[in-house]
């Protein structure tokens, strides 16, 4: 089985991400990896091997919502502690709820910084043997 993938699509005064995973779990953290290389610059960065772990564990109305309360949960703790968060494993997803544990650095640069996440054009759908996204970051 390959792995997900993800592409950036420009937006007018925004970026628009297409986020493609082959299970629900795998597309947020697609999702989580486009946040990494916009914030960063730089393709799937490494993630030192002594960062440390933080969990985090959301509820939200339904799923495309909980994409961008996962997306948000991310830059806002990135804001907040100055990390990248640049590895992820999603351990539960269910419609309305995800459970994750995450690690990051500090990076010595940022590249782009991301205001938010938005429901804007926001959608998720299965597709033959894949999920796609489609999420708007407001940056």
């Amino acid at each position: 089985m390959e792995a997900g993938t993800y592409q950036f699509e420009p937006h007018t005064g925004e970026v628009r991400i297409r986020i493609e995973g082959y299970s629900l779990s795998e597309l947020f953290e697609e999702a989580g990896y486009a946040l990494a290389e916009l914030m960063l610059g730089e393709e799937r960065p490494e993630t030192p091997p002594d960062a440390e772990e933080e969990h985090v564990t959301l509820e939200a109305a339904d799923t495309e919502a909980l994409l961008v309360d996962w997306l948000n949960e991310l830059i806002s703790r990135a804001d907040a502690r100055k990390r990248v968060y640049t590895d992820f494993v999603v351990d539960g997803l269910s419609e309305r709820k995800l459970h994750a544990r995450i690690r990051g650095f500090t990076p010595q640069v940022l590249k782009t910084a991301v205001k938010a996440a938005t429901f804007h054009g926001l959608e998720i759908h299965e597709h033959e043997e894949c999920f796609i996204a489609t999420v708007v970051l407001d940056v």
